[in-house]
């Protein structure tokens, strides 16, 4: 058991350190791997109001209620985890990462103006059949509430010597009742966008030329770009701030291109996915739930 490391930061560490520095990351290859016991805080800290304006027009935020966007916490969080995963004892290397899950659930809405400690450490490491999931936690406390928090879950591709699940069969049919839909035209430069406001400017959501450096066809859009994107068109629909939201990604949506969101609403929840634009290839599944 490693022992544990609380770092304390006083501003959000700067992307383009943290982007050259995990350019140079190799992690490790020994077998059973574990995660250090680190915890990064960022005190003090008050979003940028240009930037929530910004990312309230990238994602399609409407609403003008003083509140911070649902999933707007996460790009604070974001620089949190590069640091996070670029410490000591981090078994991995940051190259060739894939977000594959996200869940957040907020407490109670944040106010634009309310001053915030951010928390971010490993909660898990799971090994499966394709690699490894690591999962970080982050949370927002106000005044010492925590009224904020997230897992995101990281795919580390390598051969661990699980056996693959068989996949299931005789799957029921889905019941479209009430199924509802909005169809989306995702413009080329989105990616870009979203980076400047994000601080993520992985290569493969910029360009088609800098993707195919990474073996993509094209460029592609961010899968949390496409989460906050649903909880802008849904979130208001719970009629509560208070709800999880929870998504697993898919196949990636290439720029430009259309997508479709199809959903469901019961009493409390919202289920969704989000798929192309003939409404039959995955891109995200999730639901999004009130408290």
């Amino acid at each position: 058991m490693h022992p544990t490391s609380h770092i304390q930061l006083k501003k959000t560490p700067g992307i383009l350190g943290l982007y050259k520095r995990a350019l140079f990351a190799k992690g490790s290859k020994k077998p059973n791997p574990t995660l250090p016991n680190t915890q990064i805080t960022l005190r003090d800290t008050l979003s940028d109001p240009k930037k929530i304006t910004q990312y309230k027009e990238v994602c399609g935020f409407k609403e003008d209620n003083g509140n911070l966007p649902l999933t707007f916490p996460h790009i604070i969080a974001f620089p949190i985890h590069l640091e996070l995963m670029l410490s000591k004892g981090f078994p991995f290397a940051l190259l060739g990462m894939v977000h594959i899950r996200n869940e957040i659930t907020q407490h109670r809405a944040i106010k634009s103006h309310e001053i915030m400690d951010i928390c971010c450490s490993f909660s898990d490491l799971r090994t499966t059949d394709k690699g490894y999931e690591v999962d970080i936690k982050s949370e927002v406390y106000i005044a010492g509430d925590r009224v904020w928090e997230s897992i995101s879950t990281n795919l580390i591709r390598r051969k661990t010597g699980v056996a693959a699940q068989p996949k299931a069969t005789n799957q029921e049919a889905e019941d479209n009742t009430g199924l509802k839909t909005e169809s989306w035209s995702l413009a080329s430069n989105l990616g870009r966008r979203y980076a400047l406001v994000s601080g993520d400017s992985n290569p493969i959501h910029l360009l088609k030329l800098s993707a195919k450096l990474f073996g993509f066809k094209g460029h592609i859009a961010h899968g949390m770009w496409t989460k906050a994107r649903v909880a802008a068109a849904l979130h208001n629909q719970l009629d509560s701030e208070a709800c999880k939201i929870t998504v697993d990604f898919k196949l990636p949506i290439f720029l430009p291109g259309k997508i479709q969101l199809q959903y469901q609403n019961a009493s409390n929840e919202i289920t969704f996915d989000v798929k192309d634009e003939q409404g039959i290839k995955p891109h995200l599944k999730g639901s999004i739930v009130k408290l």
